[in-house]
């Protein structure tokens, strides 16, 4: 092949390489942008039914007065009464509006549950203005539940509404992963004024009768409180989890100062009365008036929840699109760098040589005699001794060319392999890590091999670092890698998963092996103290959550990393330095 043909040819390929490259990052940016809207849309969706079921539940508030409400009949209650159905009824026009100009599986399965929710709570509310229409003794007739049966079926509308957001939700998830952690804490607070609303609702009949909770509401009050302080609880781990911002930190606060602080203690004086068989002191609407109102601090909270997510999410897309603007330019620039060398080489090299090797045929056909290739010829001054220069200059230029393209694969070579390695450690990443992970558990299925899968934190590293300094914890996770390259076989996978935590992948590893194995690096990190920079030992432990999946079982890496961490949060909640699998989680425990 001629040289004027090699080199269009080799800077064609270039150009096709660098155009693929920067098309492919644009490529991933686009995706990445059109995950994180499409996430946003789905989690606005999702926002929208938790308003549903949030005026849905608020419409509980006044249904009750009117219920128990004596005769002749306020105006004033039945008035606000019509005042919050409208509000419920908008609150289901914006959402059903929102999910019909969607064509996804998700919106369609939630447009069709808050539909079923509509005609449910159209069913309430007839049933609501029956049992009002009917004598107040006959109402609030000792034994008679008639109070209670509306209210009962207004539960009813709530808990399709909240399978509606739990639908919606996961979808948001499922396209943008990193809004699992707020949309769940929206949830949670969402359930929490539901639950709320609830645990107020099991004084309607009481209230109107006069006479202390029956056995239904006995029952029902300390499981809603239960569940009340359960859903605080996880909201306020979840705060914990990682940055919270100020304003979800304030929301918190206000909902403890409010609500749990306020308005729960009230409730368990006025059960507590009933209960006695004490007089209530005060009638529905007084109770509604004092309930009611701080659970809208939970509200403000499930609104900071999706504000903090929604943020999180915008700052995302804008992150993205300037990446996927700035890798354009870039891009642009480099191919347009390359067009300007490659016009420049052949203007300035390819074409003075091609008419040197005309001239060299020239001379091979016999016009001009051809001069000896020796040494003396290149320190000839005419053209022939030119040409030979050029020559030679061309072979030095090109072999230092190929020693450039050699040292660009080296480089290329290295720069592949740091991206798969920790910088400090030496072990893989955690892409890296997924990404072989995915292979050797498509082999695992199709051979039905047993895979384990094993996740592992250095206990107390804050404490490391804050006693002993950063360089102390580098030492530390140095140290951890060395031990646990010590005790991991070939075959198996080892990675720093982020931080301090560790992960290993065992295909073909039964369950009794894996723990054996996690066994051996447990005791190996408590056997090895770790030499700090000072010189001084310092003894570290690790805490270890196993999961596995057993000979010819459906596998999936997702899963078994959930179950992996749940079992190692159990190993740490419960004293550290120790094991903890998933089946265990799974074993019943004495109440």
């Amino acid at each position: 092949m001629r040289l004027t043909r090699l080199f269009l040819l080799t800077t064609g390929l270039l150009l096709a390489l660098v155009s693929s490259l920067l098309l492919r990052s644009i490529w991933t940016d686009g995706r990445q942008v059109a995950a994180a809207e499409l996430g946003l849309a789905a989690m606005q969706r999702a926002y929208l039914a938790m308003k549903v079921a949030e005026k849905a539940s608020a419409e509980r508030g006044p249904t009750i007065p009117v219920l128990n409400d004596t005769e002749p009949a306020a105006p004033a209650k039945r008035a606000r009464l019509q005042e919050f159905r409208r509000a419920t009824d908008a609150a289901f026009d914006e959402a059903l509006t929102a999910l019909a100009d969607s064509s996804d599986a998700a919106s369609l399965s939630t447009l069709g549950q808050l539909q079923k929710a509509q005609r449910e709570l159209a069913r309430a509310r007839v049933e609501v203005d029956r049992v009002a229409a009917l004598p107040h003794a006959q109402r609030s007739a000792p034994g008679q539940r008639l109070t209670r049966a509306p209210i009962d079926l207004m539960f009813a509308v709530i808990d399709t509404v909240l399978a509606g957001v739990t639908t919606q939700s996961a979808a948001a998830e499922t396209v943008y992963p990193e809004l699992s952690m707020p949309l769940v804490g929206a949830r949670y607070a969402a359930e929490l004024r539901e639950y709320a609303g609830r645990l107020g609702s099991q004084f309607t009949t009481p209230l109107a009768t006069g006479q202390p909770p029956g056995r239904e509401e006995q029952r029902e009050i300390p499981l809603l409180t239960g569940r009340i302080e359960q859903l605080r609880k996880l909201i306020a781990l979840q705060a914990r989890a990682g940055h919270t911002p100020a304003p979800l930190l304030a929301a918190i606060a206000d909902m403890e100062a409010q609500y749990f602080a306020v308005s729960l203690p009230f409730i368990e004086q006025i059960a507590e009365r009933g209960i006695a068989g004490r007089p209530y002191g005060l009638d529905s609407a007084e109770f509604v008036a004092r309930y009611v109102p701080p659970m809208k601090s939970i509200v403000a909270l499930r609104d900071a929840l999706f504000a903090a997510a929604r943020d999180s999410a915008t700052q995302r897309v804008a992150e993205a699109r300037q990446r996927m603007a700035i890798n354009a330019a870039l891009g642009l620039a480099v191919l347009c760098i390359e067009l300007t060398v490659f016009l420049l080489i052949r203007h300035r090299v390819l074409l003075p040589l091609l008419r040197s090797t005309q001239a060299m045929n020239a001379v091979m056909r016999g016009e001009v005699v051809q001069p000896a290739a020796n040494p003396a010829t290149l320190l000839r001054t005419d053209e022939i001794g030119d040409m030979a220069r050029a020559v030679s200059a061309l072979q030095e230029a090109t072999q230092h060319g190929r020693a450039l393209e050699a040292e660009r694969e080296q480089l290329i070579a290295q720069l592949r392999q740091a991206s798969d390695t920790d910088f400090l450690t030496g072990l893989l990443n955690r892409r890296a890590f997924t990404e072989q992970a995915a292979r050797l558990i498509a082999q695992a299925r199709r051979h039905g091999w047993p895979v384990a899968l094993i996740v592992f934190d250095m206990d107390h590293f804050k404490r490391i670092n804050d006693e002993h300094g950063h360089p102390a914890g580098d030492a530390v996770l140095l140290a951890t890698a060395e031990i646990a390259r010590g005790q991991v076989r070939q075959g198996e996978l080892l990675a720093r998963h982020g931080g301090e935590e560790f992960i290993l992948l065992a295909v073909g590893c039964r369950p009794d092996e894996a723990r054996q194995l996690a066994e051996r690096l447990r005791q190996a990190l408590a056997a090895h103290p770790v030499p700090l920079p000072d010189g001084a030992p310092l003894r570290v432990t690790a805490s270890f959550g196993l999961a596995w999946v057993e000979a010819r079982q459906p596998v999936e890496l997702d899963e078994l990393y959930r179950n992996a961490d749940r079992a190692l949060y159990h190993a740490k909640s419960t004293g550290r330095n120790r094991i903890c699998s998933h089946d265990e989680l799974r074993s019943p425990t004495p109440d």
